[in-house]
């Protein structure tokens, strides 16, 4: 038996343009509106409210300069208070590779603790109760001046 579906190819026999519109468009890349994301917030503004693309726009620069984690001394406390810090001898451990210790506050058990670097008051304040401190943070070497040429 013979299908009695109807294609749109066959629809279209005997039409200029196949449902194209103008005989100019339809004519190479320029009837697009642009490639990729060209237009998104011009011409093809619909588009891009449909798709949500105007909310996960980017701005500005990204640093790929290393930021670490802050952690502060009342917040250590907070975990040494609930059993959450390893204990070696009579001191807490602490290993905190990718974070900076901050906070001046006083310490009132002794802590060996180990980070990414360390501001000068926790130092002092973790030194203070009779703890250590270990940066793994390597100081960059100090800018020596140029001496000028002799003549």
């Amino acid at each position: 038996m013979a299908r009695r579906i109807k294609t749109k190819s066959r629809k279209y026999l005997g039409s200029r343009t196949h449902g194209g519109g103008n005989a100019k468009n339809r004519r190479g890349k320029g009837n697009k509106g642009g490639v990729g994301r060209a237009g998104w917030h011009k011409h093809k503004w619909l588009r891009t409210i449909k798709l949500g693309e105007h909310k996960q726009r980017k701005h500005g620069f990204h640093s790929s300069a290393f930021k670490p984690e802050t952690l502060t001394l009342e917040t250590i406390a907070t975990l040494a208070n609930a059993g959450k810090l390893e204990k070696q001898g009579d001191a807490l451990v602490l290993n905190a590779p990718g974070s900076k210790i901050v906070g001046g506050e006083k310490v009132s058990f002794k802590l060996n603790a180990t980070a990414y670097a360390f501001s000068k008051k926790a130092a002092a304040a973790i030194e203070a109760a009779g703890g250590s401190c270990s940066a793994i943070r390597k100081e960059k070497p100090a800018k020596q001046k140029a001496e000028p040429k002799a003549a």
